[in-house]
């Protein structure tokens, strides 16, 4: 969320465009219609919170920490996955009061291991050429 900038309005959303390792990188509008540079200092986090969850946001449920992801939103409401379970839905539709109160929001990033082609050719004792990697 931007603080203040001569090109952005005070409390407007940014996303960044590009991040060229400087103090003031590009950044998009809310709409990504334009785009303008701001420095780093000017801006602060934007801390998602329950009512700005979109579909494939993960809930942890407070007591067992079973993980739902969020298949449907609608205005007040959402529909969770089963637990741990992604392609089916719950039939309870969840205000976001309920969800404040039994569920967190998954905020923090998942760690990706990230291997070559001859990482797991090796990994697995196969030549890399006979190699076939599909995605489930």
């Amino acid at each position: 969320m931007i603080d203040e900038c001569t090109d952005f309005d005070a409390g407007e959303i940014i996303t960044l465009k590009i991040d060229d390792d400087t103090d003031c990188p590009n950044f998009w509008n809310e709409d990504k219609s334009e785009s303008y540079c701001a420095y780093w200092s000017e801006i602060e986090p934007y801390t998602k919170t329950v009512r700005d969850v979109q579909v494939g946001d993960i809930f942890v449920s407070k007591d067992n920490k079973d993980k739902r992801m969020v298949l449907e939103k609608g205005k007040n409401t959402v529909v969770l996955s089963y637990a741990n379970d992604f392609k089916k839905a719950l039939s309870n539709i969840y205000h976001f009061d309920e969800l404040e109160e039994y569920y967190n929001l998954e905020t923090e990033p998942v760690e990706q291991t990230i291997l070559t082609m001859d990482q797991i050719a090796e990994k697995f004792g196969v030549d890399v050429s006979n190699l076939k990697i599909t995605k489930e």
